[in-house]
């Protein structure tokens, strides 16, 4: 199964990371594509949230009107996207499964969003990964994929597993609880996503330049836009 269990373990089942409010750049960017539809025809539209975690932004998915799926490695994540959703009053499914192997039908998905779930797996495994979103995907539908790039400071705090893959991250690394991660370079990019378009490859880089010594917020990523033939 690609799902890094350290996630159930040390973060999710610990009620960490369980956001309540959805990615700025989502937002955005989702905004860009699919706010020229009206909300009321918007429910034709089917989204899954890989990596979906508390639902956060499927929360913001599902206020905007689309038809929200959500997937997660753990089982404490989607017991509390559930409850959630029921609290919110709002409409979702949401299901324990691999990323892998999605357990939908081909053609499914208007598109797939990837907050930073994908990277936390071999390279072998994204690989997998991406080919299945593809093949749930309808034909123009879209991707939007965040990913961590080679560029991310924590790389310096990581022992290389196999090229742009760590694990055994050092205690000040925002990845110290988690078994492996990935940083994805340029050249990566193209070979990764070759089945689809890609429309746009942005770089979004945050770093700190005062008071370095007391760590507060610092990654770099890069955000895929794909689109199925």
């Amino acid at each position: 199964m690609a799902f890094d269990k350290s996630w159930e373990k040390n973060i999710y089942s610990k009620g960490k990371q369980l956001n309540l409010y959805p990615f700025d750049l989502l937002v955005s960017i989702t905004a860009r594509k699919f706010f020229v539809i009206p909300k009321e025809k918007r429910g034709e539209i089917k989204v899954l949230d890989l990596g979906c975690g508390g639902g956060n932004n499927a929360k913001f998915l599902a206020e905007s009107g689309f038809e929200v799926y959500g997937i997660d490695g753990s089982e404490t994540s989607i017991k509390i996207c559930k409850k959630r959703f029921k609290e919110w009053g709002l409409k979702g499914r949401f299901i324990c499964g691999d990323f892998s192997n999605l357990p939908f039908e081909d053609n499914f998905f208007d598109f797939v969003i990837d907050r930073e779930s994908i990277y936390a797996n071999s390279l072998g495994d994204i690989k997998k990964i991406i080919k299945d979103v593809h093949k749930k995907l309808k034909p123009s539908g879209y991707f939007f994929s965040f990913i961590y790039s080679n560029f991310d400071p924590d790389t310096n705090s990581g022992k290389m597993i196999e090229k742009n893959t760590y694990s055994n991250f050092s205690e000040n690394s925002s990845f110290y609880k988690t078994n492996v991660a990935h940083f994805t370079d340029l050249d990566e990019i193209s070979d990764l996503y070759a089945n689809f378009l890609i429309e746009n490859v942005m770089r979004h880089s945050l770093a700190e330049v005062f008071n370095k010594g007391k760590r507060f917020m610092e990654f770099d990523e890069y955000i895929i836009i794909a689109k199925k033939p």
